[in-house]
């Protein structure tokens, strides 16, 4: 009650009371006139001045008061202020006024916190996405640029909103692919290559937004990068297969034409020409063997038992495959494997492949009368280390990345002239993936190269 006295007294106001008391006076002065009566000024005052207050009064709890608390309410709620609701101090038409225009508070505010949540999980799915969307109006300002688009062009999100896009993105096609999309309402599809210090491929769309006034357009910026090179490695992989079986076959073809064109008649021009297509022929059989190992390994078909498996053990078997033919050319084996290595969870066959590839590589990239070491030990992190060194030709620092990929040589000829295929450090890669290991390699050229592969203790 006193609140309401204080805001009564704070609505006060002389016009009204002035109005009511000036009506007052000449209803009163005009019927004394017509009665024909004498009129008493001061007496008029005296009497108009009670009942003016009282009406006054009566304005003022009823209606001025009233209405003032939902001016006031309506105020705050222009302002976005929806938590005051206003009083109801009476049934009549001004407190059903107020009573809907509370209910409009309470369901305005409802539907402001379904927007808003709404909102909310929209972000949250802009976000969180992994493709960059970009919302243009009619005139190419940025309207929205989701963190992922940010993140691409290393752009501030905020500060580009209401900006020219052209401007912010600086692109030939992507600008002009735009302003068709902007002009013809159309949806509209590109790849484009960002220039940034590793170049990026991404496949734009730009679809019209609909409900957007003079028309505006969504980019979706999807990152093919990674898909580019797969493809760009799947074509040198055909085209270096292609180049592998093409190589052999010509030779082989090329001396079986020499046989046949009399050179058979001569023994030993015979018997040299089968050799070298009988070795040519065990070079096509090796890759086409190594190519159908590494495919069962790449799809999965080829799952690694669980077994305990002693590396020691695995060691001291290559070391007996390969003494032979190390020691024909002078190179020395030397192994440092402890006695009390733990064993791992694992393929023993796999495991040994791994081996026999590294060594055999090697042994084929080192020059005769070299040393070759094989160590195996504990790297502290609940992983077996087993790494082979060599004092071979080396591998240049540049292609170190890529000498685990499908036929990838430093150099071919080399690489053909010692024999290797190209798969022999892809199928170890795939052997150490699939046993959650990891390989690395250090190598200086000319100075030799060391192979390095961890096998956790447990099966990952």
């Amino acid at each position: 009650m006193p609140d309401r006295i204080k805001d009564l007294a704070r609505s006060i106001s002389w016009r009204p009371l002035a109005s009511y008391f000036f009506m007052l006076f000449v209803f009163y002065v005009a019927l004394r006139f017509y009665v024909g009566e004498s009129v008493n000024a001061w007496v008029v005052v005296f009497i108009s001045l009670p009942f003016a207050i009282v009406l006054y009064w009566i304005l003022l709890i009823r209606i001025r008061g009233p209405l003032a608390e939902i001016s006031e309410v309506t105020k705050e709620m222009a302002r976005g202020s929806l938590d005051r609701e206003i009083r109801i101090y009476s049934d009549d038409e001004i407190g059903d006024l107020a009573k809907n225009i509370n209910l409009l508070g309470r369901q305005l505010k409802q539907t402001i916190g379904e927007i808003t949540e709404e909102k909310d999980r929209m972000g949250a799915v802009l976000n969180s996405m992994a493709d960059g969307v970009v919302a243009v109006d009619g005139d190419g300002r940025i309207l929205l640029l989701n963190p992922a688009v940010v993140r691409a062009l290393n752009i501030s999100g905020e500060s580009c909103k209401g900006k020219d896009i052209v401007g912010v993105i600086r692109h030939l096609e992507f600008e002009q692919s735009l302003k068709i999309a902007l002009e013809t309402q159309k949806e509209l599809a590109l790849v484009i290559k960002a220039l940034t210090p590793d170049p990026m491929y991404y496949r734009v769309i730009f679809t019209p937004l609909k409900g957007a006034g003079k028309g505006g357009v969504v980019a979706l910026l999807r990152d093919i990068t990674e898909r580019r090179e797969l493809d760009q490695m799947r074509s040198e992989f055909i085209a270096n297969v292609s180049h592998e079986l093409r190589t052999p076959l010509t030779s082989i073809k090329g001396f079986l034409e020499t046989l046949l064109d009399g050179a058979l008649e001569e023994r030993e021009t015979a018997i040299r020409f089968l050799k070298i297509i009988n070795a040519e022929t065990d070079r096509m059989t090796r890759l086409i063997g190594d190519l159908f190992s590494l495919s069962e390994i790449e799809s999965g078909k080829v799952v690694p038992d669980r077994e305990e498996v002693s590396m020691a053990r695995i060691v001291e078997k290559v070391f007996s495959i390969f003494s032979h033919s190390a020691g024909e050319r002078g190179i020395e084996l030397n192994c440092h494997v402890p006695a009390e290595l733990p064993v791992i969870i694992g393929d023993e066959d796999m495991l040994t492949r791994v081996v026999i590839n590294l060594v055999d590589n090697a042994i084929k990239y080192s020059p005769d009368n070299s040393r070759i070491t094989v160590e195996a030990g504990c790297s502290g992190k609940n992983e077996v280390m087993v790494s082979v060194s060599d004092q071979g030709i080396g591998i240049p620092e540049e292609n170190l990345p890529r000498v685990f990929e499908r036929l990838y040589r430093v150099d071919r000829a080399r690489s053909r002239e010692y024999g290797g295929s190209g798969l022999g450090l892809a199928i170890v890669k795939h052997i150490v993936d699939v046993h959650g290991g990891r390989i690395e390699v250090t190598s200086r050229l000319g100075r030799g190269s060391r192979f390095t592969v961890y096998l956790p203790v447990k099966l990952k």
